[in-house]
């Protein structure tokens, strides 16, 4: 074996001192690289059993459905799939060849179950709305509490069905195929109508796969952070409420401020892929649902077993009409209302049924990829191991009269940290510069030169981009065209800003420093005018905040949707890239991904709720060997010895927040939770983390991830498409696996080609 794998967590030396100050760590834990020293542990065992980990799948017995096709009809069929329909309920069963499994999207014996009416209705039927009365009070209808039934056409693969819900005169067009080994659904807006009921809302098939108690063995995958499971149990312990997570987060336009929040419920990461799905037996029988169309308007919604019902179950929800609070006076009073106009979008759901070793999350994760290739989406570029070095440049200082800025990180002086990492052996990184226009980090958006004089001349500026491009180091420059911060020059608060529904400003405070979001026209404005500074400046490569992860509508002079602001975004991203250069993106949304160079603050644990029993790598395996990504600050990480061992585990890069000055300067700054960041203080870690992360992503990079097993809790090993395997144990023990043993707290990296 190659000394490169054979890094083991390393020792205690400069590293742990460095943590034990820095991040207040216990100096018990240590990655070791000499395999006869047994440091002493604290047991942390249970901390591996928690749903921030993967836990490990035990193989079960086949799943035998007690089902029948009896009162259904076959509407299309291949070599895979058989689609049969109920005429009066549209529910639906789907019939696996592969595995003979039977998909239904409704409960046979219905009465058997502890549901009153509303719930029965929901479950067998195949949409159910919420609309808007006469009082403009919320009411549900399902399809099977209406009094009309459907109209169904068999057409090619499939059928089509109108469903008129004609007690309240709205009248929707639901239409399936049948395509290789997927379910196409489809609602498209032009066959939806309304008269004085007005439609909030809508679900479809919310039953398909649902799963009572836990009476057969598999979960629900949710993209909540990295990724998350929710294994089906009998009763979802201490869960009172279900996931609920709004694809590319909530909508600022139809939001109160964050002041007027009720916070005391931790909202979920944002949801940046529009996918869920759901497993019934580990590699026996699983369905992925990927939202096509409609996605900008949706909500993954998924309950466990005891939260409103006995059964787990998961579906979109899909609004037409968001609610918002419209003020009534200046001291805010107001009420509630819903949008007058409907929200224009088709909805498309594509299901993929997968079987055997395809179904489990790994088989999704690879299904969502191909499918994002295929679409041109996620493209193969360049996934090298490096080091995110971040400098903050200056930050604003706060001043009676005017401000200042704080001189964190002057240009001329990263090029001598570059030198001091390369001759110790840290080969490859990128740079980014924060805080480098005139004005400081937070006090100069939206403009962004000239650069701030306090940190070199224009010329100090060329000379390093030529210094480092010598050296075949990028530095990108950190911008953002989505805030304004509030005394910034460069637009106006009255015409520039994004406004809400209720022609509230979108504004945000950070750390009692207030931006605003700025009117996507007029972030296409200034990126197009930037452009041309940019190549005056010798600036080829951007590292942009924001844009790329928030979506909302804008209630501005001129009206932009949802899809509206996404495409504008798009085209200004892409105008970026050809005018620029390559683009780094912090947590993009995968309509982004196409123009992603790197992927920064990738997540890297889910949001912790009681009713996930698992986090996963998801995201993680849809982009490894497709791009590179990096994980949040190492300087700013709890537990340094296990966070490293998970970017190991999930082929994270590692970054670091940097200053040459020390951060208590910043205390009194928008930037006062930057606690440590001098380089001098990080230095031997971001070695240490490089030798570590080579020596071990170093061996399968541009591959991609083909598995993962855990073999106990706290034991996971992720094999990839050259063969290689990298078997990491968070243990405080020695394991073996298949006669490799790895240290506590250690790695390896196993070549099974030979094994073979």
């Amino acid at each position: 074996m190659s000394k490169r794998s054979k890094w083991i967590l390393t020792s205690v030396g400069a590293f742990l001192i460095v943590l034990t100050m820095y991040t207040m760590l216990s100096s018990g834990d240590s990655i070791i690289e000499d395999e006869d020293v047994q440091p002493t542990f604290v047991d942390d065992t249970l901390r591996y059993a928690s749903n921030q980990f993967t836990q490990p799948d035990y193989v079960s017995d086949p799943i035998e459905i007690d089902t029948s096709l009896e009162g259904f009809e076959k509407m299309a069929e291949n070599d895979l799939i058989e689609l049969y329909v109920e005429e009066e309920s549209l529910a639906l069963k789907v019939v696996d060849q592969r595995t003979g499994y039977i998909w239904n999207s409704s409960l046979d014996d219905i009465e058997d179950f502890n549901l009153n009416d509303t719930w029965q209705l929901l479950a067998n039927s195949a949409m159910t709305i919420d609309y808007l009365d006469e009082k403009s009070n919320v009411k549900t209808m399902s399809l099977l509490g209406n009094a009309e039934k459907p109209t169904i056409e068999k057409v090619d693969n499939g059928f089509k069905a109108t469903i008129d819900f004609s007690e309240i005169d709205i009248t929707v067009q639901l239409q399936v195929r049948l395509i290789d080994n997927e379910l196409e659904i489809h609602i498209p807006h032009s066959e939806l109508h309304e008269s004085e009921q007005k439609i909030v809302s809508l679900k479809v098939y919310p039953f398909l796969g649902a799963v009572h108690q836990d009476e057969i063995e598999g979960y629900m995958f949710v993209p909540d952070g990295s990724g998350a499971l929710m294994r089906f149990q009998s009763v979802s312990k201490g869960a009172t409420d279900a996931f609920n997570g709004a694809v590319y987060g909530k909508d600022e336009g139809f939001r109160r401020n964050p002041e007027e929040i009720d916070n005391r419920i931790l909202p979920n990461q944002d949801i940046t892929i529009p996918v869920y799905g759901m497993v019934h037996g580990i590699k026996q029988n699983g369905i992925f649902t990927e939202i096509e169309s409609g996605e900008d308007y949706s909500e993954i919604l998924a309950y466990p077993a005891g939260v409103s019902t006995d059964f787990n179950w998961m579906t979109s929800e899909y609004h037409y009409r968001h609610r918002y609070f419209q003020p009534t006076s200046q001291e805010m009073s107001g009420y509630n209302t819903y949008q007058s106009d409907m929200n224009v979008f088709d909805i498309t759901e594509k299901i993929t049924f997968l079987a055997n070793d395809e179904a489990d999350y790994i088989g999704m994760a690879q299904t969502y990829q191909q499918s994002l290739i295929e679409k041109g989406m996620l493209k193969k570029g360049s996934d090298q191991v490096d080091v995110r070095l971040e400098f903050l440049g200056s930050e604003v200082k706060k001043g009676l009269l005017w401000n200042s800025v704080y001189e964190m990180t002057r240009v001329q002086e990263i090029p001598s940290y570059i030198e001091q990492l390369q001759k110790q052996n840290v080969n490859t990184m990128h740079v980014v510069y924060r805080g480098w226009s005139e004005g400081g980090l937070t006090g100069t958006l939206p403009n962004k030169f000239p650069v701030e004089k306090r940190l070199g001349t224009q010329a100090d500026f060329r000379e390093v981009n030529d210094q480092l491009q010598s050296k075949d180091i990028p530095i990108y420059y950190y911008t953002d065209y989505t805030k304004a911060y509030e005394n910034a020059a460069g637009f106006s608060g009255r015409s520039d800003v994004a406004r809400k529904v209720n022609s509230e400003t979108i504004v945000k405070n950070l750390e009692n420093n207030r931006y605003y979001y700025l009117s996507p026209f007029k972030s296409l404005e200034i990126a197009k005018k930037d452009i041309e500074k940019y190549k005056e400046n010798d600036i080829s490569h951007l590292a942009i905040d924001s844009s790329a992860s928030v979506l909302f509508s804008d209630f501005n002079k001129e009206t932009s949707s949802r899809i509206d602001v996404k495409e504008t975004y798009q085209a200004m991203l892409e105008m970026l890239d050809n005018g620029v250069g390559s683009l780094a993106l912090y947590k993009p949304n995968d309509y982004m991904w196409r123009f992603t160079e790197r992927y920064l603050d990738i997540p890297m644990h889910s949001s912790n709720y009681s009713f996930v029993t698992d986090t996963v790598p998801f995201l993680q395996i849809v982009l490894k060997g497709y791009m590179p990504y990096y994980g949040s600050f190492s300087n700013f990480q709890p537990n340094s010895v296990d966070d490293v061992l998970r970017m190991i585990e999930y082929g994270v890069y590692p970054s670091f927040y940097l200053t040459s000055e020390p951060s208590h300067q910043l205390v009194q700054s928008p930037s006062k939770d930057v606690y440590t960041s001098q380089f001098s203080d990080w230095e031997d870690v971001i070695v240490e983390q490089y030798a570590l992360i080579e020596g071990s992503l170093g061996q399968v990079e541009g591959e991609t991830i083909v598995d993962r097993i855990v073999h106990d809790r706290g034991v996971v090993e992720v094999q990839y498409s050259n063969n290689k395997s990298i078997i990491i144990n968070y243990k405080n023990e020695t394991v073996e696996i298949d006669t490799v043993e790895i240290s506590a707290k250690g790695f390896k990296v196993v070549d099974r080609g030979e094994q073979s």
